[in-house]
């Protein structure tokens, strides 16, 4: 526990894999075997570094997760790039069951799926020596291994499963849920459960999980773990997204009043997506730790690198020393014109997105952004790059591609905004509105506690409609809450139809089916269990 995480770990500790031939041989000599692996508490820590990897890796927040599935679905960026044809199917919303990136995205969650589920066996069938001490640490080992299971299971399920019971979609199909091991290939095979059944087994992982885990940790080393209050964050989510508001509500307030948590004050706000971050603050409830450079043998996360390749892909544009638009990495994404109406007078549209003109530092030389660069001829763009998770005191080539800044998956804001959704379904709509306002107010750098001239006043409709736009623009740029907000809501149309009707690709479509993945075609020839959704056959 004296480590601090890192992706690397994975590379140096165990090697999990989740259909191979060689993963049911009994005398595999690479598997794992109790009487030989794991024989100390330190052999089981390997193992759960291994588990922190997962999110990490290059299939999820490592490269993937945002820039080549949340992002470009929701329209948050528009392609400066648009030579790669399995990106331009999801920003056209015209994806195949045989698209590259959605299957890795499968790969990669069901990987963490996995690795949890080995954290959890090994642990509680651990025979080694034996105290108190020992005792406590397999406990939250266990806790661990849960919460990351119904973490990895939530995303899934998000991406893969027809809707959210909160919509009545309970009853459709899921995903297929892992919980355990497998040592048969009857454990390999396995179908859809249904939504509801899948939300169920979230709900007991984090629960379960919270029982055993910390209300902190004490060592800055262990801040990448999830707490108690992790837990029931995410649990108050998972209960909005079933519909259990009351639940909901009660949850999301707890965390408010009781975790230690508050929002930061706008200076560090501003600063808490770049170079300046300061990790671990008091907003975060649960990040993804990174660390900047390549490894010994090459560039990027596909030496075993340790930090992330995000930002290759948003990298923004600058005026070099000779006055001509370059680019600080491959720079494939470029901000969405239409956000930047969309955002208005909003102060956080400058801490999401980055103007040309805006000053920087490239290669050790004061400059600004310039227009970011297409790959074809268009007058009439703007050219904005995304700013947050980007450096803006080095170029992203400097560091041999690999970011080490930190991403949120949980912040207290988010609690915030969940809690106002929550007792605006309860029917507290002067509950909702304050808690909006709140977050709002630190945009615009007020007391978060004090009215003022920039706060919510709306009712009914328009208030939801209001908390739709502040969660954009509190979120827009960050990870995956904007695309899940516009699955569950069932907005996909109207997004397109208000904001998104052409993008640098072309005209996005709409279907009803848009709002969920389709099962990759690979899964489906492997799995003779698994079906695919009737809406993409």
């Amino acid at each position: 526990m004296k480590k601090i995480i890192y992706s690397l770990m994975v590379a140096c500790a165990v090697s999990f894999s989740s259909c191979s031939d060689s993963f049911l041989e009994l005398s595999n000599p690479s598997a794992l075997s109790p009487e030989y692996f794991p024989k100390t508490i330190d052999d089981m820590e390997l193992i759960v570094n291994a588990l922190y990897a997962q999110p990490n890796s290059m299939h999820m927040y490592g490269f993937y997760m945002m820039g080549k599935h949340s992002f470009i679905c929701d329209h948050t960026v528009d392609m400066a790039w648009s030579a790669d044809q399995v990106w331009n199917q999801q920003v056209l919303h015209e994806v195949s069951t045989d698209n590259e990136n959605i299957l890795l995205l499968w790969d990669g969650l069901y990987k963490t799926v996995n690795a949890a589920n080995t954290v959890i066996e090994e642990a509680q069938n651990y025979k080694g020596e034996r105290s108190p001490e020992i005792e406590a640490r397999l406990s939250q080992i266990i806790g661990e291994g849960l919460f990351w299971r119904g973490w990895a299971h939530q995303h899934l399920v998000q991406y893969w499963g027809e809707g959210f019971p909160c919509n009545g979609d309970g009853d459709k199909l899921g995903i297929p849920l892992r919980v355990r091991t497998a040592t048969a290939i009857d454990q390999v095979n396995l179908g859809r459960s249904t939504v509801n059944e899948v939300y169920d087994q979230i709900l007991k992982d984090y629960a379960e999980a919270e029982s055993l885990l910390p209300d902190t940790w004490s060592e800055r080393a262990d801040k990448p773990r999830p707490t108690k209050w992790t837990c029931r964050s995410f649990k108050g989510q998972a209960e909005l997204y079933v519909g259990n508001y009351v639940q909901a509500a009660k949850d999301l307030k707890e965390v408010i009043d009781k975790s230690g948590k508050r929002l930061v004050d706008y200076a560090e706000y501003e600063k808490m997506f770049n170079d300046d971050q300061s990790k671990f603050n008091d907003e975060s409830i649960l990040e993804l730790n990174f660390k900047e450079g390549s490894s010994s043998t090459g560039w990027g996360n596909w030496s075993g690198a340790e930090g992330s390749m995000h930002i290759s892909l948003i990298a923004l544009c600058y005026e070099n020393e000779e006055g001509k638009p370059a680019a600080s990495a491959w720079s494939n994404l470029c901000f969405n014109d239409a956000n930047i109406d969309r955002f208005g007078a909003d102060p956080r549209l400058n801490v999401v997105a980055l103007e040309p003109g805006t000053p920087v530092i490239m290669n050790d030389v004061q400059t600004v952004t310039c227009k970011y660069i297409l790959d074809r001829k268009n007058d009439d763009y703007r050219g904005w790059a995304v700013r947050k998770y980007q450096y803006l005191k080095k170029s992203a080539a400097s560091s041999q591609l690999t970011c080490g800044i930190n991403m949120y998956l949980m912040r207290l804001a988010d609690v915030y905004q969940m809690y106002a959704e929550a007792s605006l379904k309860n029917g507290d709509e002067a509950t909702a509105r304050e808690y909006l306002n709140k977050v709002r107010r630190r945009a615009y750098d007020l007391p978060i506690d004090s009215p003022s001239d920039i706060d919510l006043k709306s009712s009914g409709d328009q208030l939801f409609n209001d908390l739709v736009e502040e969660r954009f623009k509190e979120f827009c740029g960050e990870g995956v809450q904007h695309w899940v907000d516009v699955c569950r809501w069932k907005r996909l149309d109207k997004e397109i139809k208000e904001w998104y009707s052409v993008t640098l690709s072309g005209m996005p479509r709409y279907d009803a089916r848009d709002l969920y993945y389709p099962i990759p075609q690979k899964e489906l020839d492997a799995n003779a269990a698994i079906v695919q959704s009737p809406a993409w056959k």
